[in-house]
C-alpha cells in the first residue's frame, strides 16, 4: 500500500482524514502518484515505441497501466512484426530483425517535465529475473546522448554473470555516441543476505543533485557519489560542457535481454511496479540531523545473534531526506562490537538495530552504543544509547547527546564496476 507523507501545507488539508498520510514532511514540488486508471498521464509521460536502444530484445509499446495506485510496466513474451524490417543484412539492428519476441514499455517525461537540482524519490518494486533490465534514469534536455548526460538512479542486470543493482552516471567523450561512465554496482546477494525478501519488496531510489555532486541511494544505502567536477564534456560538439547543470527529464522502463541476460528460461509476464515519483525541486540546502531515537532499548538475554532490538530513526528538517546509521568510536568506552545496524527495505530514514553477539545479563545489565546518523549531504549527529539486557533487575535508561560536524560514511559499501552498456 502506498505510503503518503502528511505534508504540512495547504495542499495537505484535503488529505487530513487519510490515515496513510502519517509523517510530517514538506510536500514535493512535483509528483506522480499513479493514482489514476489506465495509461500514465499523457500530460507528463510519452511511450517510447519500437526498437530503441542497446540492441535489446523487446519492442516497446504501451504495456503500462495504472492499477490500484501503482504504475505496472509489463513485459510479455509475444511475437510482433517489425514494420521497419528491411533485410537481415541491414547494418541497422533496428531494421534487420523481422520480428520482436518480447514487448514491454518505456515512458519518458521529455518535453513535458524536467527539473534542475533537488531530490527525487522513486518507490518501486523491480522484477529480479534473468533477462530483466529495469531502470530509473534521467537524460539532459539539451544535446545528444551521452553528451546531454545520463544518470541511472537504478539499473538491475548481470555484472559478470552476477545479478546486481547499479547506480551510474555518463558524460560525453571526444567520440560521438561514446560515453565515459562512473558506475557502481552491488550484488543483489549482499542485499538478500540482510533482507531475504529484498527481491520482492518495494524500495525507494533517491537522486540528490546539486551544483557540487550527484548522490544516488537505494533505501538509505549510499550507492554512488559523482562530483560535478567529473561531469564535464571534453568537447561541446554534441552537448553542453556541463550536462548536469541543465534540466534533466525522467525515464522509467523495463528492457529485456541485453545486459539483463538471456530471458529464454524466464517465465513471463514480468511486472515492474512504480508506486510514485516525487521531486523536491531546488532542495539543495542542508540541515544536520538533531536527534536519534530507538523504538525500544530492551533485549532479553541469551537470544541468538541477529536478534532485533529496535528501529533507529533520526530527526531532520530537510524534505525528502535520506539518513544512514553507523556505530562509531568516540570518547569513552562502548559496547559497539555487540551490535550491528541493518537497512530496512523501503525506508530512507530508518534502520534496524540488531545484536551481534549472545548477550548475558551476568555480564552486565546495560550496554552502551554510539550511533551516528549521516544525512544525504553528509552532515552527521552522534548519540550514545543505552541497551538494557533483561534477565534480572530492571535498569534505568540513560542517554547522552553529542553533536558532530559534517562528515561520516555509510556502513554498507558498494563496489565499482566500470563496464557499462552501449548507448
Amino acid at each position: 500500500m502506498k505510503k503518503r507523507p502528511f505534508y504540512l501545507a495547504v495542499v495537505a488539508l484535503f488529505r487530513v482524514m487519510d490515515p496513510l498520510w502519517v509523517c510530517a514532511e514538506t510536500p514535493p514540488t512535483w509528483s506522480d502518484e499513479f493514482d489514476g486508471s489506465g495509461p500514465p498521464n499523457p500530460a507528463t509521460w510519452t511511450f517510447e515505441q519500437g526498437f530503441v536502444r542497446n540492441e535489446e530484445l523487446q519492442w516497446y509499446t504501451n504495456n503500462a497501466t495504472q492499477v490500484g495506485g501503482v504504475l505496472v510496466i509489463e513485459a510479455r513474451r509475444e511475437q510482433v512484426l517489425n514494420p521497419n524490417f528491411t533485410t537481415p543484412a541491414d547494418a541497422d539492428w533496428r531494421k534487420n530483425r523481422e520480428y520482436a519476441d518480447y514487448t514491454s514499455a518505456s515512458i519518458a517525461s521529455a518535453g513535458k517535465y524536467s527539473f534542475q537540482y533537488g531530490r527525487m524519490h522513486v518507490r518501486a518494486k523491480i522484477p529480479c529475473f534473468t533477462g530483466s533490465w529495469p531502470a530509473i534514469w534521467t537524460l539532459g534536455n539539451a544535446g545528444e546522448w551521452p553528451s546531454n548526460g545520463e544518470c541511472d538512479i537504478l539499473e538491475y542486470y548481470l555484472v559478470g554473470g552476477v545479478p546486481s543493482i547499479l547506480a551510474n552516471l555518463a558524460r560525453g567523450t571526444t567520440t560521438r555516441w561514446s560515453a565515459t561512465w562512473d558506475s557502481v554496482s552491488k550484488p543483489v546477494s549482499q542485499l538478500t543476505a540482510v533482507n531475504a525478501s529484498w527481491k520482492t519488496a518495494y524500495h525507494i531510489w533517491t537522486m540528490q543533485w546539486d551544483q557540487d555532486n550527484v548522490r544516488l541511494y537505494v533505501d538509505n544505502i549510499l550507492m554512488n557519489t559523482i562530483p560535478q567536477s567529473w561531469i564535464v564534456n571534453s568537447v561541446t560538439t554534441w552537448g553542453p560542457q556541463y550536462p548536469f547543470k541543465q534540466p534533466q527529464y525522467i525515464l522509467l522502463n523495463l528492457a529485456i535481454g541485453g545486459a539483463g541476460g538471456d530471458p529464454s528460461g524466464t517465465t513471463f509476464p514480468l511486472h515492474y511496479e512504480v508506486d510514485y515519483v516525487r521531486v523536491w525541486e531546488g532542495a539543495t540546502n542542508n540541515v544536520a540531523p538533531t536527534d536519534i531515537s530507538l523504538t525500544t532499548n530492551n533485549v532479553a538475554e541469551n537470544l541468538p545473534f541477529g536478534t532485533v532490538v529496535g528501529n533507529l530513526s533520526a530527526t531532520d528538517a530537510d524534505p525528502g531526506e535520506v539518513i544512514s546509521y553507523s556505530l562509531v568510536t568516540g570518547t569513552g568506552s562502548t559496547n559497539n562490537s555487540q551490535f550491528q545496524i541493518a537497512f530496512l527495505s523501503g525506508e530512507t530514514k530508518t534502520s534496524v538495530l540488531k545484536t551481534a553477539a549472545v548477550l548475558s545479563y551476568a555480564d552486565g545489565a546495560a550496554r552502551s552504543i554510539r550511533v551516528r546518523a549521516t544525512d544525504i549531504e553528509g552532515a552527521t549527529y552522534d548519540k550514545i544509547l543505552t541497551i538494557n539486557v533483561l534477565g534480572g533487575e530492571s535498569v534505568e535508561t540513560s542517554t547522552e547527546n553529542m553533536s558532530i560536524p559534517e562528515g561520516g560514511t555509510n556502513t554498507l559499501s558498494a563496489t565499482e564496476d566500470k563496464a557499462k552498456k552501449e548507448g
